[in-house]
């Protein structure tokens, strides 16, 4: 009885294996360094998915400029607002006393965001506003996880983006359009056919198995 159950776990096993890629196909958020340089940034538009955060780090100490990093999304140009951001006045480096501690608590040398789910996919437009009244302008490209959205497909230039609305619903037209497949569901699916090929093949061993001995039996009371 034993042996013959032993082919009926194995293919449970088996099958519960066959749906595991789907698991691990979420996206790992990563963080991101963009330099300020003299030049300008060292991405002008770096690529990032939701979870994602990018970490601005000024270099430029050749030219003693101060950045200052502004998103103005309301455009009322006072970068206060709930979708603005500014990192302030940011310094090549910090003067600091003996103990390493900085002179001037307020300097700065680098500005962090991060892009949770809050923030809708979408191009965002920045400028460094720099000391000497030069700017440069920078993109972010924020696409949606991949564990929800084809990640591959970027936004539309001119996408709305900002904190997402939860009473905004699809149109029927974005809801119609089918999503090409990714190599990830072709991986997806190849396992999950390998998978129900293994519990089927297994499942017929252990009815053969079974079925054997009775065959035996009844093959032996007729002699």
């Amino acid at each position: 009885m034993r042996r013959a159950m032993l082919p009926v776990l194995m293919a449970l096993f088996l099958g519960g294996l066959a749906l595991t890629p789907g698991l691990a196909s979420g996206h790992t958020a990563s963080a991101f360094t963009v330099l300020v340089k003299e030049s300008g940034f060292s991405q002008s538009a770096p690529e990032i998915f939701h979870n994602d955060s990018i970490l601005w780090h000024n270099t430029d100490n050749n030219s003693n400029l101060t950045h200052r990093l502004v998103h103005d999304h309301d455009g009322d140009g006072l970068y206060n607002g709930t979708l603005d951001w500014d990192s302030g006045e940011m310094h090549a480096y910090c003067e600091t006393d003996g103990n390493n501690t900085k002179i001037d608590a307020n300097c700065t040398t680098s500005f962090f965001i991060e892009f949770n789910a809050n923030w809708t996919e979408g191009d965002y437009e920045y400028q460094d506003l720099r000391s000497d009244g030069s700017t440069a302008n920078g993109t972010i490209r924020l696409f949606a996880d991949m564990d929800s959205h084809n990640a591959s497909t970027p936004p539309s230039v001119g996408t709305s983006f900002g904190v997402t609305d939860g009473n905004e619903k699809p149109s029927d037209s974005q809801e119609s359009v089918d999503e090409p497949l990714t190599a990830e569901d072709v991986l997806l699916y190849v396992a999950m056919g390998t998978g129900g090929a293994a519990v089927l093949l297994l499942l017929l061993l252990a009815v053969r198995r079974s079925d054997g001995p009775e065959l035996v039996k009844s093959y032996s009371e007729q002699e």
